[in-house]
């Protein structure tokens, strides 16, 4: 299955290609996990994940045709 990931901020330096944006062939019951290890963005990093929009977790299970989004937290005022 083909997923779409984007990243955003300081999180594009993960990108393969340091574009911040590509597809993955990923295998059924992958998780955004797997993505975030394929990345190798570190655990330790904090990130906001979108898939599709919505907010996920590492262990989110993704689909054909999802869009996964890192980006830092936004904080301010």
């Amino acid at each position: 299955m083909k997923i779409t990931f984007r990243l955003f901020a300081n999180l594009r330096s993960y990108s393969p290609d340091e574009g911040g944006s590509g597809e993955l062939d990923l295998t059924e019951g992958s998780t955004v996990g797997s993505v975030t290890d394929f990345l190798k963005i570190p655990a330790e990093i904090e990130k906001v994940i979108l898939v599709n929009g919505s907010h996920a977790k590492e262990d989110t299970e993704l689909s054909e045709g999802d869009v996964i989004t890192y980006f830092p937290p936004m904080t301010g005022g």
